[in-house]
């Protein structure tokens, strides 16, 4: 199967192969994947950090007979600039960087940073996945989202995870059924508990990363704090519960 590379800053992964589609998803600098498929110009690609599927432009995946192996370095500024003499590229925070320095060299070229830092990942604790969700506090809400410059639910959730070494599905309710231990009450949840909230469906749509002091970091219209309690999510400047709680997990590395 061939394989590829994500070499720009970000791109869009849609639902199908047409740029009306949907944005499903979000490819940042580094993310390697699996091409499935071709249609007019377009792959269908899974990223290999998570199985993810859709469709991108078939000219922004450098395609390669194997992938570069990922080094685990990582964007650790909202951006960080890389320069060579005839181009420069900003990455944003959480991009995964080829290369154990600062520097890399691709297509002949050496690039340098010139800007922000690169970081190995924090070691996976909840104090290192809240700071690193905090990051990103501000963002807007983007769906399909994975960058300081739009990202969704699900999204805060796997970057802040990728950011301390662990690998996280996609989507909430894949989120929600990772392996990790249930914690039965909010009042027994601690610093970096993963909350997941459902709707009238019974089916889970939102999540967010509990601060264990009675709030939660979570993208609702932004990456913002709100209260939270044994019913959801209380948002105090619209003086309603917007999410209701179904479950809380604790995972491990």
């Amino acid at each position: 199967m061939t394989k590829g590379s994500c070499w720009l800053s970000m791109i869009p992964v849609r639902s199908e192969p047409s740029s009306k589609s949907e944005m499903v998803n979000q490819l940042l600098f580094g993310d390697r994947v699996t091409i499935q498929d071709e249609s007019r110009g377009w792959f269908k690609i899974a990223s290999l950090h998570d199985s993810y599927e859709g469709w991108c432009e078939s000219n922004q995946v450098e395609t390669t007979t194997d992938v570069i192996p990922s080094t685990g370095m990582l964007v650790g500024d909202i951006t960080a600039v890389f320069s060579s003499s005839q181009r420069t590229i900003t990455l944003v925070y959480g991009s995964s960087v080829p290369g154990i320095t600062d520097e890399f060299t691709y297509q002949n070229h050496t690039f340098k940073l010139t800007k922000g830092k690169i970081v190995e990942p924090h070691s996976y604790n909840g104090h290192n996945l809240l700071t690193a969700a905090m990051k990103f506090a501000g963002s807007p809400y983007l769906w399909g989202g994975r960058s300081p410059f739009g990202i969704d639910c699900s999204g805060l959730i796997q970057m802040a995870f990728k950011l301390t070494g662990i690998n996280m599905p996609r989507d909430a309710s894949e989120q929600a059924n990772h392996p990790g231990d249930y914690i039965d009450l909010i009042g027994e949840s601690e610093i970096g508990d993963i909350a997941f909230f459902d709707n009238e469906e019974g089916r889970i749509i939102h999540t967010g990363i509990l601060t264990g002091d009675g709030s939660i970091v979570h993208a609702s219209g932004r990456v913002r704090v709100d209260s939270v309690d044994h019913n959801g999510i209380f948002n105090k400047e619209l003086g309603i519960y917007t999410h209701k709680l179904r479950v809380i997990k604790r995972f491990n590395s």
